[in-house]
């Protein structure tokens, strides 16, 4: 049987009685156990996205910076150090792979105060990862892992099981990715996000069941978070996605913005900067591109229009919060033309 797979353009929330009064008074802050952030939305951790001053801006805001791990190990420690210095250790995240090697800097990082962590590649559904989990799980069991990517329930009950506080969920989505042209290998991120979420629920009731004493990493309680990443284009696309996973990852929305690592650069007469894929450096690798954006305002301006679209979403579903927007949302399948009614259209733009 081949099943069907929908994206956050294929589906549009159906309004909801509301008794929210305001939008303003929508809470969208996130807590995970001893960890809480005053939004949801995270910056990539790309090269060309969350470098020292994109890291900055976000805990500034009271989000989650995860710093991108394509520079040296002397540079990601000197950024570690100022940003702990300024926000603690509750907010910034640095990148790490699954060679042997890492365990070396994992322990430089814990040196410098970072505990959060995150495991980041392309098929986070491998030995490899859950391996990585356990080593970094057993090495301390104090640390915040978060470790992806995935694209399926099962293959988050098995990071999550593995020791894994958060799953990041999405293989293929993001606008540079090639790795479902090039391997035929994907799930479209709506329904990757269902699956996972169901799986989530399972866990949750199963975890409720079990006796905390047969868990060897001192857990006293599990939420089983998700972090959905990539594909987002807009903030209709955050709200869909926030009906599922608990923080989502943007990566092309923030392209080019002011704190965006990399140089300016002009063509005919207009501004831009790089924006690459994480893999995409690696000459031998075909699963990403490399591409330029224009150039945009600061991150907390892109930042705010986002958050104003995912409360009025919000508000629309009668949600005060973000967990009462994952209580049973209703989608409804739309067509092209339901797709093109969605936009502007039959009007000259100005």
């Amino acid at each position: 049987m081949i099943r069907e797979g929908l994206t956050f353009d294929d589906v549009l929330l159906v309004p909801q009685h509301s008794t929210v009064e305001s939008r303003s008074k929508v809470d969208i802050s996130v807590k995970w156990g001893a960890l809480s952030f005053k939004h949801p939305i995270i910056p990539a951790n790309m090269k060309t996205i969350t470098g020292m001053a994109m890291a900055f801006e976000v805990c500034r805001t009271g989000g989650l910076a995860i710093l991108h791990r394509f520079m040296s190990m002397d540079e990601q420690l000197a950024i570690s150090q100022d940003i702990l210095d300024n926000f603690g250790e509750k907010s910034f995240a640095v990148s790490i792979g699954v060679k042997d090697e890492e365990l070396a800097n994992v322990h430089k990082f814990v040196e410098e105060g970072v505990r959060i962590f995150c495991i980041d590649i392309a098929h986070g559904d491998s030995e490899q990862c859950t391996n990585m989990i356990k080593r970094l799980r057993d090495l301390r069991e104090s640390v915040f892992i978060i470790a992806g990517n995935v694209a399926s329930g099962e293959g988050a009950r098995r990071l999550w099981e593995a020791g894994a506080n958060v799953v990041k969920v999405g293989v293929g989505p993001g606008s540079l990715c090639t790795t479902r042209i090039e391997t035929g290998n994907g799930v479209p991120q709506l329904t990757a996000l269902m699956d996972v979420a169901k799986t989530q629920q399972e866990l949750l009731a199963l975890w409720r069941t079990k006796d905390k004493k047969d868990y060897p990493w001192g857990f006293t309680s599990r939420q089983f978070p998700i972090i959905a990443d990539g594909g987002i284009k807009n903030a209709g696309d955050v709200v869909k996605a926030l009906c599922f996973a608990d923080m989502v990852m943007v990566g092309n929305l923030f392209a080019g913005c002011v704190e965006t690592p990399g140089e300016i650069m002009s063509i005919d007469g207009r501004t831009f900067k790089n924006y690459v894929g994480s893999s995409t450096h690696k000459t031998n690798h075909v699963e990403g591109v490399a591409a330029v954006v224009p150039t945009k305002g600061h991150f907390e301006e892109i930042l705010v229009k986002l958050l104003e679209g995912l409360r009025s979403g919000c508000s629309y579903q009668g949600a005060h919060n973000l967990t009462e927007l994952r209580d049973n949302p209703e989608f409804i399948r739309i067509t092209n033309a339901g797709l093109k009614e969605s936009h502007p259209h039959d009007v000259i733009l100005r």
